[in-house]
C-alpha cells in the first residue's frame, strides 16, 4: 500500500459517496411525488384524520341599554353568550384497521364507529328559556354514515343544522339536556377527540370517559395529547380509556394509526447511510490485505464499491414491484455474490469467500436492516464501529507503518483458480 494508492481509494470512496447521495435524492423525490398524488386519491375515498369535537351549549341573552341619539333615548342591545359545559361525557370509539394500498404505497386508513352521550345540566334561570346546542359535526373531510342523533330522547330527522355546525334551539330544556350522537365513518392517519372548542383553549371537565377499542396493538399518541389513564391488551387489540373527574386541561385526546412499512420510508435513509458501511468494509479489506500481504489495486476497490452500490440500486427499484423484504433479500444476495465472485479472481479463497462476505454481511446487510426498526440503527452502528476499531487495533498494533506505506508489500502468489500458495 502506497500513499498514491491510498489517495486513489479515497477518491473512489468520495465518488461513490456522491453517487449514493444522488440515488438517495432520487428515491426521496420519487417517494414524495408519489405520496402527494396518491394521498389525495385515498383521502377522497376514506376522508382525512377523524376529528371529533365535543358538543357545546350556549344561552344567548340580549342585554338592553340606552343611548342618546339626536336628542332622543334609543334602546340598544348587548349580545352576551353564556356557555354551559357538559356535566358528563361518555364517548366510545371503535377503530378497525383497514390499510389501503394505492400504487406502490400503503396508507394508514381505518373504519370507525363513534357513539357519544352528553348531559348538560341547565342552570335554574335558563330552565324555561331557550338554549342553543352545537353538534360535533362539521369536518368536511370526514365521511359519516348511519348517523343517529337524539336530543332528550327525541330522534332528530333533520340534522342539516348539525352538519353545518349551526345552533339548534332547545326550548324549555328543564333541568338537563341529554344529547346523543352515533355514526360510522372512515378516516386516515389518526383519531382525535377535542375536549375544547378551540385547539389552544383550556376546558374544565366535570366528568369524562372516553373509551377507544382498537383491533391493533402498535398504536402511538398524537403529539401533545393526554395519555390514557388505563390501557389493556385484548385478544384483538387494545382497550384505551381516558377518565377525568373535576379536571382542567388544554390538551385533547388522540392516537395515530399504524401503517405498513413503505419502501420509500426507509430507502432514502438506507441510501444516505450507505457510505458508512462502505467505509468500514474498505477499512477491513485494507487492513487484512496489509496483514496477509494481499495486493489489491485501487481499481479493485472501485469494483468493490460498485458491488456495494448495486445493493441500493436493486433494492430501490425492485421494492416497487415486490415485497420490501423480498427485494432486500435479493439485493443482499446479489451484492455479496458480486463481491465474492470478483475477489476469488485475485485473492485467496479464504478471503474471497470468508472474510470479505462476512464483513459485507455485517456492515452492509445488517446495518441496513436495522433501519426497518425505529431507534436501534444508531446503537447497532456504534456497537459494530467500536468492536471493529478494537479488533483492528489489536491486529495491527505491531505493524511497521513506515514499511507498509513504503510500497514494499509482501505479495502472496495466486494460482489460476484464485487459490494462493499460502492460503488464509
Amino acid at each position: 500500500m502506497t500513499i498514491k494508492r491510498l489517495i486513489a481509494v479515497i477518491f473512489i470512496f468520495a465518488s461513490t459517496f456522491i453517487a449514493w447521495m444522488i440515488l438517495g435524492g432520487v428515491n426521496l423525490q420519487r417517494t414524495t411525488s408519489s405520496w402527494e398524488a396518491l394521498h389525495q386519491e385515498v383521502r377522497s375515498l376514506y376522508g382525512d384524520s377523524l376529528v371529533v369535537r365535543a358538543p357545546r351549549m350556549e344561552r344567548v341573552e340580549m342585554e338592553p341599554y340606552e343611548v342618546l341619539e339626536n336628542g332622543a333615548h334609543v334602546t340598544r342591545y348587548n349580545r352576551k353568550v353564556w356557555e354551559i359545559d357538559p356535566g358528563t361525557q361518555r364517548v366510545r370509539i371503535q377503530i378497525a384497521l383497514d390499510q389501503r394500498k394505492k400504487g406502490t404505497l400503503w396508507f394508514p386508513t381505518f373504519k370507525a364507529a363513534f357513539s357519544g352521550t352528553y348531559v348538560f345540566p341547565i342552570p335554574r334561570k335558563y330552565q324555561n328559556e331557550t338554549v342553543h346546542l352545537y353538534s360535533p359535526f362539521g369536518n368536511n373531510n370526514a365521511i359519516y354514515r348511519d348517523i343517529r342523533v337524539t336530543v332528550n330522547g327525541r330522534p332528530q330527522k333533520d340534522i342539516s343544522a348539525f352538519l353545518k355546525n349551526e345552533p339548534v334551539e332547545v326550548e324549555s330544556p328543564g333541568k338537563e339536556v341529554t344529547f346523543e350522537v352515533a355514526y360510522n365513518t372512515t378516516g386516515m392517519s389518526d383519531v382525535r377527540y377535542l375536549l375544547s372548542p378551540d385547539s389552544d383553549a383550556v376546558r374544565q371537565i366535570q366528568s369524562l370517559v372516553v373509551e377507544m377499542q382498537t383491533d391493533f396493538k402498535n398504536y402511538d399518541l398524537v403529539d401533545n395529547t393526554l395519555s390514557p389513564t388505563d390501557a389493556a391488551v385484548t385478544e384483538s387489540g387494545m382497550a384505551l380509556n381516558w377518565k377525568l373527574e373535576n379536571a382542567v386541561t388544554g390538551k385533547d385526546i388522540g392516537i395515530t394509526i399504524p401503517n405498513r412499512l413503505n419502501p420509500g420510508e426507509i430507502l432514502s435513509r438506507i441510501t444516505f447511510f450507505a457510505p458508512v458501511p462502505l467505509l468500514f468494509f474498505f477499512f477491513i479489506v485494507m487492513m487484512v490485505s496489509i496483514l496477509k500481504g494481499i495486493s489489491i489495486h485501487p481499481m479493485h476497490y472501485f469494483f468493490l464499491a460498485t458491488a456495494f452500490f448495486s445493493f441500493h440500486l436493486i433494492f430501490s427499484y425492485y421494492s416497487d414491484h415486490m415485497n420490501i423484504y423480498v427485494a432486500f433479500a435479493v439485493a443482499s444476495v446479489v451484492s455479496i455474490a458480486l463481491t465474492a465472485s470478483y475477489l476469488r479472481l485475485f485473492t485467496p479463497a479464504g478471503f474471497a469467500f470468508g472474510i470479505a462476505p462476512a464483513a459485507q454481511l455485517i456492515y452492509l446487510v445488517v446495518f441496513s436492516f436495522t433501519f426497518f426498526f425505529k431507534g436501534i440503527s444508531g446503537m447497532i452502528g456504534a456497537t459494530f464501529a467500536v468492536l471493529t476499531l478494537g479488533v483492528m487495533m489489536q491486529m495491527t498494533g505491531k505493524l511497521n507503518w513506515e514499511e507498509v506505506f513504503s510500497g514494499k508489500e509482501k505479495k502472496i502468489p495466486v494460482n489460476g483458480a484464485g487459490e494462493s500458495a499460502n492460503p488464509l
